[in-house]
């Protein structure tokens, strides 16, 4: 399953003074399903285009806040 880097969305929340719940409260979703779409569960497209609207985010903007693939990191044992 792809997981997707939120670390940008997160930083414009803060930006413009929302945390999960508030934001959640703001696109009309619940505290726990926002938890979860950021823990890995998709958004639908009316979600991301609210949370856009709401923080500002242009049109050209929307892929680096929701769809940059998190890269995990893998550790390699030394011979």
């Amino acid at each position: 399953m792809i997981k997707f880097n939120y670390e940008r969305l997160y930083g414009r929340m803060k930006s413009k003074g929302f945390n999960q719940s508030s934001l959640a409260r703001k696109i009309g979703i619940s505290a726990g399903t926002m938890t979860h779409k950021l823990k890995g569960q998709p958004f639908k497209q009316d979600e991301i285009l609210n949370i856009c609207n709401v923080l500002d985010i242009a049109d050209d903007d929307m892929s680096a806040y929701f769809f940059t693939i998190k890269v995990q990191k893998t550790e390699q044992s030394v011979s």
